[in-house]
């Protein structure tokens, strides 16, 4: 009869649209937009909401009941921040070549000079794996290198790359830009597969499957597990620095601090 029928289109037409709203379901929500304070160079929330910042070259974490923080002046402007792993962070200051290995408190576990142990590599970029290992990108070698406490010597993991835009790390992945490919491998020297942004696209960030890249001035959310590409609307300037922390996204422009969660 007619009513059935109505019915049936009905029914069909909310499968349809709801199949569409599906598929285009947000891949990443605006929370909100702040004023960028003098000096800010990071800015994160972890998984319990704890926010951290770096603010002159000091780390601050504000917890629900207090603030822990940390400054080492004598070591000068710290070039990466790594707090993923809470039971141990890392500060990376390029400039004197040092590391300092942190609790969740932000006191001090460790200190590596790393022209004393390791005079040999150059480190332009440094981080953690997943097992609390460090990964190095030396600068005079051009390789990708890991040390730890049980090894004296750096073990390199990949080939010379000459010519790189852009290096960072995931977890126990390694990343490199070269133009408009983004590279990456394991700890073991394991090539994984290889992304290719939009031409002239610029890589900020990386965490697991989740990419974020800035094209001219719109700045873009990569899902490369189900090869989707959404816009973060909201910004519109260059972006100087991003960070991922647990389901976040920072951003931070010249001017402003853009705030996101990964859905």
């Amino acid at each position: 009869n007619n009513v059935s029928k109505m019915n049936k289109k009905i029914n069909l037409a909310f499968f349809v649209l709801f199949t569409a709203f599906s598929v285009n379901a947000q891949m990443a929500t605006f929370k909100k937009e702040l004023v960028r304070p003098a000096q800010l160079s990071y800015y994160a929330i972890n998984h319990l909401g704890d926010t951290s910042s770096i603010v002159s070259n000091e780390i601050a974490k504000e917890a629900l009941l207090r603030t822990y923080t940390f400054k080492d002046p004598f070591l000068g402007a710290i070039h990466w921040y790594d707090e993923r792993n809470p039971l141990q962070q890392l500060v990376f200051y390029k400039n004197t070549q040092r590391i300092v290995l942190l609790d969740n408190q932000l006191s001090v576990k460790d200190k590596i000079v790393l022209m004393d142990r390791y005079p040999e590599l150059d480190a332009v970029f440094v981080s953690l794996t997943a097992q609390g290992s460090i990964w190095i990108f030396d600068g005079a070698t051009k390789r990708w290198c890991i040390i730890s406490a049980q090894t004296d010597q750096p073990q390199f993991v990949s080939n010379p790359i000459p010519s790189v835009d852009f290096v960072t790390t995931s977890g126990n992945f390694a990343y490199w830009q070269v133009n408009q490919n983004v590279y990456g491998m394991d700890v073991y020297g394991k090539i994984v597969q290889e992304e290719k942004l939009p031409s002239k696209a610029k890589l900020l960030a990386i965490n697991g499957k989740h990419f974020v890249y800035q094209l001219n001035n719109g700045v873009f959310l990569l899902d490369t597990e189900n090869k989707e590409t959404e816009r973060l609307r909201e910004v519109t300037f260059e972006i100087e620095r991003a960070f991922f922390n647990a389901k976040t996204i920072s951003l931070l422009s010249k001017d402003k601090l853009y705030l996101y969660n990964i859905n």
